[in-house]
């Protein structure tokens, strides 16, 4: 066997990791580790008690045959595994023949800089420095546990690599250093690259999310372990000074790592399987023969940190512009790394670098178009063509199409919001003419947006809509009642459009949902309602439509909820409001002999999963002991429940929903949705999924293909045979249906 052979874990024989083993040198068994480390993520394991880390360390330690170690020729070795921001040892000294510091130190190229008196080049040679002397095994483990022992008061044996034990000090963690001197930096530089003001928030944001920014790696650990007490209590690994050539994929198993450490070892290249990876915020690659980064590094968003010093790379690639997260690049020592980069990162930093990455990538490759999804008459997808050939010239005259769509207003998406969006892609007036394709495009009959500024219903939407066929009404949200009217005029609504060839306006109606709770007696005057419910600004566009084609009746309404997901039962008492009101506009408007056999459509961003009250309330009719509204007080419709004598579906519950409609490096999932009256429509089709290829390398939207972080939801609609009686009045409203500016 040579020495590049595979070393087989004494488990199960399955290799893990391959490396050069030295002779006269200890390895720790990172291979052996790695198996013991799947816990509860291999089902042939048996589960251990991980909120006893004795225990926990007892079980990873503990192969097949019970060893405490595993031994290489004669050699014992002591694993580590790091438990949060903490390590844990089977031994604390090192091993006979383990690598000690010499006195002579090994020979490093240094990068030629333009101007390499910037604090941003001092950054990355003050840390190069700090990173060649963490080239020992296990550095950031011992290191670890020696502040572990020193946190409980213990006086341990300092005298290890990384440890002075002469001072009884050890020198400072290389994550902690950099922490510090970015902070010493002066921030204005990042903010003025940015475009960013840090100063108070325009009240025209107050509603709206407006950053992704997040806490510290380490207290957001601390909260997502005790929010879900089954997560791993170890989130960092560290394999450096093993010599590894090689990493096995199933390293890349281990989703929930925050911290790799893979410096010192004699790896060639990261494979692309690291995507996986998502959780990571540190990964240290430094003192290695890396001829590259793979791409797939970018889709890491989490990524704060990477060490890469004293390599061979040559190049950054682009996809690197969507680590919006990252503080620090190291690349000192990489002697043939492309100069430009070189510069703009001694000049701007490790932020500057990603920003021109971002903003100069290439345009990727265009998605596939989304392709329609047909259904027969009872209910079965089926192919385009079987579907032409079932419809009859009636069910062409009785179908109609509808979209739903979120258009990203542009005062919410800010640089600082969508940091990693090019800032030409972000940039309204290309957003704006992409929303203007995309929606022409489709040619659909009923056209539902949220999030349309006021001024842009005015001066853009409503004048390309008329010569394109179309006439539209507008509401803006309640918030714009307590501004003067220039600022009023840039808050954003709901507009709603339908092509005059095929439908005719009845009546419309505006409903905010505040104002209705407040004014009507029915609604409990709570606690509740008065400080979570009458704050909120989110209101309804309701619109009665004439199909021209058939004489049916048509209800639209248009609504856009809240947003956060701490308020779900605020979400839930708007769709409560907004349900009812429905059914009085309905009686008196239409007079029917039975409500439910109305055609009504209900769209828009609902903000809500589907597993929250509100998906339950739309599509079961009821909803009753939810966890988003349990211990809340909103008088008869909680202690009563939510009810409805609406028949709802979801227009996409055929397919089981889409996988996302809205898009976030942070959030990823369903929150808009078309509902429809089953008795009175059937769904004959809907618009399908973006190309999962191309989904699966973005990080979120908007991008150059996708002017908003939400994706347009289109569905075809069929009259049933019965349907409401036409009405025997009819508004005419004016050509123009310019929603009013004091609404």
């Amino acid at each position: 066997m040579n020495t590049a052979s595979q070393y087989k874990a004494q488990g199960n024989g399955q290799g893990i990791m391959r490396h050069a083993p030295q002779p006269q040198q200890t390895q720790i068994p990172s291979q052996y580790l790695l198996q013991q480390l799947q816990g509860s993520h291999a089902t042939n394991q048996p589960q251990t008690d991980s909120s006893n880390p004795s225990l926990l360390v007892q079980a990873l330690f503990q192969g097949p045959q019970s060893h405490q170690g595993q031994r290489i020729g004669n050699q014992q070795m002591q694993p580590h595994v790091v438990l949060g921001s903490q390590t844990l040892q089977s031994s604390s000294v090192v091993p006979p023949g383990q690598n000690q510091p010499t006195s002579q130190s090994p020979h490093y190229d240094t990068i030629q800089v333009e101007d390499p008196t910037t604090f941003h080049w001092q950054h990355q040679v003050q840390l190069v420095q700090m990173s060649r002397k963490c080239n020992q095994p296990h550095f950031y483990a011992r290191h670890a546990a020696v502040s572990s022992r020193k946190l409980l008061g213990k006086n341990g044996n300092n005298n290890m690599p990384g440890v002075d034990g002469s001072q009884g000090n050890q020198p400072p963690n290389l994550l902690e250093a950099t922490k510090t001197l970015l902070m010493s930096t002066d921030p204005t530089a990042e903010q003025a690259e940015s475009g960013e003001n840090k100063s108070a928030t325009d009240p025209l944001l107050w509603f709206k999310k407006l950053s992704n920014d997040t806490q510290d790696e380490d207290e957001e650990i601390d909260a997502s372990t005790l929010k879900d007490p089954t997560r791993q209590l170890w989130r960092a690994l560290d394999l450096s000074g093993q010599q590894l050539l090689h990493l096995s994929e199933k390293l890349f198993r281990y989703d929930f790592l925050t911290k790799l450490y893979l410096n010192g070892n004699g790896l060639t290249e990261l494979p692309s399987s690291i995507r996986q990876l998502k959780s990571l915020t540190v990964l240290d690659v430094s003192q290695n023969l890396l001829s590259s980064f793979p791409p797939e590094l970018g889709i890491l968003f989490n990524l704060r940190y990477i060490y890469a010093f004293d390599n061979r790379l040559t190049d950054i690639p682009f996809e690197f512009g969507n680590l919006y997260e990252l503080e620090f690049l190291g690349i000192e020592g990489n002697v043939n790394m492309n100069p430009e980069y070189v510069n703009i990162l001694a000049k701007r930093g490790s932020r500057g670098l990603t920003i021109h990455l971002r903003d100069n990538a290439p345009r990727p490759t265009p998605p596939k178009s989304r392709q329609w999804i047909y259904f027969s008459n009872d209910g079965e997808i089926i192919e385009e063509q079987e579907y032409r050939q079932q419809q009859t010239e009636d069910d062409i005259v009785n179908t109609f199409t509808m979209m739903t769509y979120n258009t990203l207003c542009q005062h919410y998406a800010t640089k600082k919001m969508y940091r990693y969006t090019p800032s030409w892609a972000l940039d309204w007036d290309y957003r704006r003419e992409r929303l203007k394709e995309q929606i022409l495009d489709l040619q659909t009959d009923i056209i539902c947006l949220q999030e349309v500024e006021h001024k842009t219903f005015d001066d853009f939407w409503q004048p390309i809509m008329l010569s394109h066929g179309y006439k539209g009404i507008f509401h803006v949200k309640s918030r714009a009642k307590t501004m003067k009217e220039s600022s009023a005029y840039k808050v954003d609504g709901c507009a709603t459009f339908y092509r005059t060839s095929k439908f005719q306006a009845v009546e419309r109606k505006h409903f905010e949902y505040g104002r209705i709770a407040m004014s009507q007696d029915k609604f409990k005057k709570t606690e509740d309602l008065f400080n979570r419910f009458l704050n909120k600004d989110n209101i309804a566009s309701v619109l009665i439509l004439e199909h021209i084609p058939s004489g049916n009746k048509l209800v639209v309404a248009n609504t856009h909820l809240h947003w956060d997901p701490e308020f779900n039962d605020v979400k839930t008492m708007q769709v409560g409001v907004l349900l009812d009101e429905l059914q009085a506009v309905i009686r008196k408007h239409l007079s029917p002999k039975d409500i439910t056999k109305v055609p009504l459509l209900i769209c828009g961003d609902f903000n809500s999963k589907v597993h929250s009250a509100v998906y339950q309330l739309f599509s079961q009719g009821t909803v009753d002991k939810h966890e988003d509204i349990i211990g809340r007080d909103y008088g008869k419709f909680t202690e009563e429940g939510f009810r409805h004598p609406f028949h709802l579906q979801s227009s996409y519950d055929s397919i089981g929903e889409l996988p996302y409609t809205n898009v976030s490096p942070t959030f990823t999932d369903v929150i808009d949705y078309i509902w429809y009256s089953t008795p009175s429509l059937s769904v004959k089709g809907v618009l399908g999924q973006v190309d999962p290829d191309y989904s699966k390398n973005i990080i979120g939207f908007p991008n150059a293909d996708f002017p908003s972080d939400h994706i347009p939801l289109l569905s075809t609609f069929m009259f049933k045979k019965s349907s409401a009686p036409r009405p025997d009045t009819r508004v005419d409203f004016r050509s123009d249906f310019r929603g009013s500016r004091k609404t």
